[in-house]
């Protein structure tokens, strides 16, 4: 089994995350408008009460922050949508330097000013995110470790590509994607009288295995996880089958990474460590050689880069 393969074809979504997928230029359309409709409602009174005459205009994006740029897509498309021209200078994924120009926008100064902030927003978000995210990826460097986000996003999709552009994993995009056995699942398979609820799990999931990216378990405990593999084995699963450690200490997983290599085990599944990882302790679990680790605060207290959009004449 070649692991880095295997977690690159479980984890990774974000080559669809882009304007060329269907489904993802509907939901930013959605995103978008919804966006507009609410920021902008009936019409920008101040713009309304102050440019009486409606000039074109040019805006300059200045980065007050090194880092790495996000949305630059998206924000190119809302601003054509608009009828804005844009000149790039920086593409996504890219390091910026701060004072750098990222982009300019050029056309009516109420479109610019209208689509202002929504753009701000977006740019800044992302770009905050990938660069948290390349930051991590960085700090891993020498070690086969990778980085996946969770579901517990903001902004979705946005936020899960802004993790990709960082060189982050996506991990699932929503609960369509792939099976991922959660303790309230084995709770209620357990309210339900059945003891062995871990192997239950894992075959009645194992039915929808064409339908899905992977199948992966979330285990507390060094048993949970060993009954887990054993049944992944037993299977043989033409899909990733995935392991989780949650809120495992780094002594533990390789503690549990040992039992599974004892028992044949280990080349089963993929193993996944998730719960109080923080960029302080990351390196810790990197050590251990476990496959993934997954991080909720690079999408649910993401701090955004700064920068500006300013008028110029």
């Amino acid at each position: 089994m070649d692991r880095k393969k295997l977690v690159e074809l479980a984890y990774q979504r974000g080559k669809e995350l882009n304007l060329k997928n269907k489904n993802y230029l509907n939901w930013l359309t959605n995103f978008f408008e919804q966006e507009y409709r609410e920021d902008v409602g009936s019409g920008d009174v101040t713009s309304e009460a102050i440019l009486t005459r409606d000039r074109n205009a040019r805006a300059v994006l200045i980065a007050k922050q090194s880092g790495i740029i996000g949305g630059i897509e998206e924000t190119s498309w809302l601003y054509k949508k608009h009828g804005l021209k844009v000149k790039i200078y920086s593409q996504d994924a890219s390091e910026i330097k701060k004072g750098n120009t990222i982009f300019e926008a050029s056309g009516r100064q109420k479109d610019i000013l209208a689509t202002e902030r929504i753009c701000l927003n977006v740019l800044q978000r992302m770009s905050g995110i990938a660069t948290e995210t390349r930051y991590l990826v960085d700090l891993l460097r020498g070690y086969k470790t990778r980085i996946a986000a969770i579901r517990k996003t903001l902004w979705r999709y946005l936020d899960k590509k802004a993790v990709f552009l960082g060189g982050g994993l996506t991990h699932r995009l929503g609960l369509w994607d792939s099976i991922l056995i959660k303790d309230n699942h084995l709770e209620a398979l357990k309210n339900e009288g059945i003891k062995n609820n871990v192997e239950k799990a894992i075959d009645m999931a194992s039915q929808f295995v064409d339908k899905v990216g992977f199948i992966e378990i979330e285990t507390t405990n060094q048993d949970d996880a060993l009954r887990a593999a054993r049944k992944f084995r037993q299977l043989k699963l033409k899909k990733p089958c995935i392991t989780m450690l949650d809120n495992a200490e780094p002594k533990e997983i390789e503690q549990i990474m040992e039992k599974l290599r004892n028992e044949n085990l280990y080349d089963s599944v993929l193993l996944e460590a998730s719960g109080n990882i923080t960029r302080e302790n990351i390196r810790e679990y990197a050590k251990t050689g476990i496959d993934v680790v997954s991080l909720g605060y690079l999408t649910h207290s993401a701090k955004i880069l700064d920068m500006s959009l300013e008028m110029t004449t």
